[in-house]
């Protein structure tokens, strides 16, 4: 009798059960749709907004024959947000929006004013301020569309990864979103981001051409306004005085023109102060550098003076070459008006008071450098002070 209520009991308890709903709105990962960037455009008074997409199931590996599958959206509205809920009419799933891993903007939407689309980046929820940013000159779609080596998704280029290629050569440093946006908000301070370009002519797969990403310059704003494009060799001063520099090397050449020596610096420290007791802005530039001679070429030079008088004039002069087109093109390479701005406030509003800050050859009052060379040749390991050296 008590087996038979037993069994009733269990029964009963089994039967509510077939009637509960499973769920059924749980989606596989592999259906998903998760968007890994975002561009945007400006032509012809309309936005034209791009995503893209990796499929999880093609992206190979080291060894795999799987080939990297990339898809790109391309829809347009009146305003950015208008172009990007387009795509949500062809995605045929939902779309992800919390990975999105980089920001992509084109010049022309640059000079339209990146305060437009920065309001739709932070008014969605799944949207963070940590992705990176760049700038660029080339078709977006095309950008978005290069993969990286060895069947390797577009998720393993510099667009995505770009701290690896910056700690080897460190001339443009990369930039997170919201510390782009502390930047152009600032008062007097000049920003800029780093340019992808599609380099066709590097690289060539199974004796074709196979492109891929670069840096080949950086794009120029303050207070919200462009201020123009310069290309890497504009730029090449601008490594000396960017304490974020990690790695940089310098080609040094004789008194003939020729290669000489080659040096890497991994250290360096910028400091730029306005002058004291001074009237009109005057500023000190004091730069100094650590590295190793990475190589000499034909030891042309053996006088360790003569080495070090050759490369303060080289770095001197790149740092003197980026300050020229900043005079000609009202670009402060060097941020000397935010750092006016930060020590010498009420010298900074008393020229606001009488137009605007202008920049100009006399501003910069010297250019103070100073080398280590810690030899990697004859003389390994030892430390070299070049201004102690006879």
């Amino acid at each position: 009798m008590r087996a038979n209520l037993q069994s009733m009991l269990k029964g009963l308890l089994v039967i509510p059960l077939l009637f509960l709903t499973s769920c059924t709105d749980i989606k596989e990962v592999q259906n998903l749709n998760y968007v890994t960037a975002i561009g945007v455009d400006f032509k012809d008074d309309e936005y034209i907004g791009y995503i893209q997409l990796i499929s999880f199931n093609s992206q190979g590996t080291n060894g795999s024959s799987g080939e990297p599958s990339v898809w790109v959206s391309e829809t347009k509205g009146k305003t950015f947000d208008e172009a990007l809920s387009q795509a949500y009419n062809t995605s045929q799933e939902r779309l992800l929006w919390a990975h999105v891993n980089t920001i992509l903007v084109s010049e022309t939407a640059l000079e339209e004013g990146f305060h437009h689309i920065f309001d739709v980046l932070t008014r969605y929820y799944e949207l963070r301020l940590t992705t990176w940013i760049f700038g660029t000159k080339a078709p977006i779609k095309e950008v978005f569309s290069t993969t990286s080596f060895f069947n390797q998704s577009a998720l393993a280029t510099i667009m995505h990864r770009p701290m690896g290629t910056f700690e080897q050569s460190s001339t443009i440093r990369p930039i997170k979103l919201q510390e782009f946006v502390r930047e152009l908000y600032e008062p007097a301070l000049t920003t800029y981001l780093p340019s992808i370009h599609i380099n066709e002519n590097h690289w060539v797969h199974n004796r074709k051409p196979d492109p891929k990403l670069e840096i080949d310059g950086a794009f120029f704003l303050k207070n919200k306004e462009f201020k123009g494009f310069y290309t890497l060799e504009v730029l090449k001063g601008l490594r000396w005085i960017a304490p974020e520099m990690e790695r940089a090397a310098i080609q040094v050449m004789d008194n003939k023109g020729e290669p000489d020596f080659n040096i890497v610096f991994e250290k360096n420290k910028v400091d730029i102060k306005p002058l004291e007791g001074v009237g009109s802005p005057r500023f000190d530039v004091k730069v100094s550098l650590e590295g190793v001679i990475a190589n000499r070429d034909a030891n042309k030079i053996v006088n360790l003076k003569e080495m070090e008088s050759n490369l303060r004039e080289e770095i001197q002069k790149e740092m003197k070459d980026l300050y020229k087109p900043g005079i000609q093109n009202d670009t402060d390479f060097f941020r000397l008006e935010h750092i006016l701005y930060r020590y010498k406030n009420e010298l900074w509003k008393s020229i606001l008071d009488d137009g605007e800050f202008i920049l100009s050859e006399n501003l910069l009052e010297e250019i103070d450098l100073n080398v280590k060379v810690i030899h990697s040749g004859a003389l390994k390991n030892r430390t070299i002070n070049m201004e102690d050296i006879d």
